[in-house]
């Protein structure tokens, strides 16, 4: 089985702006939840590790500083990844950074950073430099020097271009990505599933919801929600049908790509999940196939229309520019003329208007494949610094031509490919024999934690893993227990809340800076983000009591954060408040309930004459 070129260059794009995007989301709360002035410090994450196999590299960033830095680094890797410089290594930098930010802080882990883990992790061993990538392009710039305008129309197609490679890593991404569906809809075999009634418990999650799902809850009649939940239960088992479609699949695997969008785009702007819904649709990209992408190319060439791009055949800029663009220009929109006389280094024709200037090189990028989506964005936010800065290379074309050694016209060759060497064969055939071992090793341990992580298994073919495959999926945290809001929906809310006292008597709460809020039941969305909301439903958890401490420890540390001596914090009572979603035809919770889960008093603090005693000391209790 393989995956066409082009589908793996762009996976590996998107996936790639998709994880600059996530680390920005995390860089913003990197001092609180990654560094060591945080809520877990490295040396109480390592010592008291939560997981058996713990490795991170933010475990060497200690300071707000130098974990700013580690956050640079780690959106420097995804950055290549994206572009495709140097593919395969920042392939596996980038999984190694992913699945260190998830190690370093695995009390606000969700479902959402696993496929991040398993995207970037399968990405490793295809050969996503193959296509739309730096890679790609520099070797084709190597391998072929166009010196004439009829080099430059026929377009350079190596083979190695085109060629797919057969490996078993094709048949395990689709066949995951398609698993992931199926067990969330075997795994959501509950009464509240069953009865229609999962929407409305999940839009009243207030820790968890956007205001649009409080707009809607607030706004949407019972038989909406009831017809809403059966209809996602229907997408998701759609789109496994339609993704396996046996045969014919030029037609069912753009419908499963189109539900896909449609649900986790809705799932997205409804709940804060993090990186989940974006990183599934960024997944289903793989289920392009050859045919859909020549019906690209099709449409395109049929709805775009042909340009004429006349440059300057005596500037060796001009040259460069052309030879960029006719590699790109794989739709064969742009057609290459001499340029007669005139200033500037390009002119346009398009039907019978010609363009010059910076409208020029706006029109040649949109004859580019997606540029007629993308140029006009790019112009737009760019506030006219583009246009100036292609005014700018336009009127001084032979000037940059100097400056870069860049000769016009260049010298007509083509690289030579030598055959490879019989030692090089061997090693070639030996390293892909082993990359297919190691997969089947892992396509073994995927099967093992499906058996033993989805509800809907029966207990008695659950087992007790080797190390060697425990290992292998901690790691790089590619677990896969897919079931989300499954058997049933959760239908009990929460946050924690500190109710603290500083020194000159004011109650604050250090998480949200502002007096502390004790009445979850008339909230309309608590505004949380992903790691603040899941780090509360974790830390209140007995298993994590331990963790605790170096939350108690920042908390005391809240005067240093202001700079304002008056707000060192004397007396805290950390509370989890939590209640039970309305019921059906309801809007109002129930089953309040505040549950202490940590107290201090500072030593031998006296309250000054004129405040109000300290409370007691909470019990601590349960919040399981």
């Amino acid at each position: 089985m393989y995956i066409d070129p082009r589908t793996v260059g762009l996976w590996r794009l998107v996936v790639g702006l998709l994880l600059c995007a996530d680390c920005i989301r995390r860089w913003v709360e990197a001092e609180r939840y990654y560094s060591n002035a945080g809520v877990l410090t490295n040396h109480w994450n390592l010592f008291r590790p939560s997981n058996e196999y713990n490795f991170s590299i933010f475990h060497a960033f200690s300071s707000p500083e130098e974990v700013h830095i580690a956050f640079a680094l780690a959106g420097m890797c995804y950055f290549m990844l994206a572009i495709g410089w140097r593919s395969r290594l920042f392939s596996v930098l980038s999984c190694v950074w992913a699945s260190s930010m998830d190690h370093r802080m695995l009390l606000a882990e969700n479902g959402g950073y696993i496929v991040v883990n398993l995207t970037v992790f399968w990405l490793m061993f295809l050969p996503s430099g193959q296509r739309f990538s730096v890679d790609s392009l520099l070797r084709s710039w190597r391998e072929r020097r166009e010196g004439s305008l009829e080099q430059l129309a026929d377009r350079y197609a190596p083979r190695w271009l085109t060629n797919p490679r057969h490996s078993l890593i094709a048949l395990i991404v689709v066949l995951n990505f398609g698993l992931i569906y199926v067990f969330n809809v075997v795994n959501k075999y509950g009464a509240t599933w069953r009865a229609g009634d999962t929407l409305h418990f999940v839009l009243h999650l207030d820790r968890m919801v956007t205001g649009l799902a409080v707009m809607l809850r607030e706004t949407l009649p019972y038989w909406s929600t009831w017809i809403l939940t059966h209809l996602v239960l229907v997408i998701e088992a759609v789109i496994v049908v339609c993704g396996f479609w046996p045969q014919n699949r030029r037609r069912p695997r753009p419908v499963a790509l189109l539900l896909v969008l449609l649900l986790h785009v809705s799932l997205g702007v409804l709940m804060r999940l993090g990186p989940f819904s974006w990183f599934m649709i960024a997944w289903s990209l793989v289920l392009l196939m050859p045919v859909h992408w020549e019906m690209a190319t099709d449409w395109y060439r049929r709805t775009g229309k042909p340009v004429q791009l006349c440059f300057d055949t005596s500037s060796g800029l001009g040259w460069w520019l052309c030879r960029l663009l006719s590699r790109l220009d794989r739709t064969q929109l742009i057609t290459f003329v001499a340029k007669d006389g005139g200033r500037g280094l390009l002119a346009v024709q398009i039907d019978a208007e010609v363009r010059h200037g910076s409208a020029a090189w706006w029109s040649a990028l949109r004859a580019l494949p997606a540029g007629r989506f993308i140029a006009p964005v790019a112009r737009g936010l760019s506030l006219g610094l583009l246009d100036a800065l292609f005014t700018l290379i336009d009127r001084n074309a032979r000037t940059i031509s100097r400056w870069f050694g860049l000769s016009a016209p260049p010298r007509s060759q083509s690289a030579a490919v030598d055959a490879p060497s019989a030692a090089r064969v061997w090693l070639g055939r030996g390293a892909r024999g082993l990359r297919e071992l190691t997969l089947a090793f892992l396509m073994l341990g995927v099967a093992s934690q499906l058996i033993n992580e989805n509800k809907s298994v029966p207990e008695p073919l659950k087992h007790e893993q080797p190390a060697i495959v425990r290992m292998s999926i901690q790691y790089p945290r590619t677990f896969q227990g897919w079931g989300m809001f499954a058997p049933n929906p959760i239908r009990e809310d929460g946050i924690v809340t500190v109710d603290a006292i500083t020194i000159d008597g004011r109650h604050v709460d250090p998480f949200s800076g502002k007096p502390p809020d004790m009445n979850l039941s008339d909230a309309r969305g608590l505004g949380l983000s992903q790691i603040q909301q899941d780090y509360f439903n974790r830390i209140r958890l007995d298993r994590n009591k331990q963790y605790r401490k170096p939350m108690g420890e920042w908390i005391r540390r809240h005067h240093r954060r202001t700079g304002n001596p008056s707000d060192e914090i004397v007396f805290y009572n950390v509370w989890w408040l939590t209640d039970r979603c309305p019921e059906r035809g309801s809007t109002e919770p129930t089953d309040h309930e505040m549950i202490c889960i940590a107290s201090w008093r500072k030593p031998r603090h006296r309250v000054p004459k004129g405040q109000s005693p300290l409370p007691r000391r909470c019990d601590v209790a349960s919040a399981n």
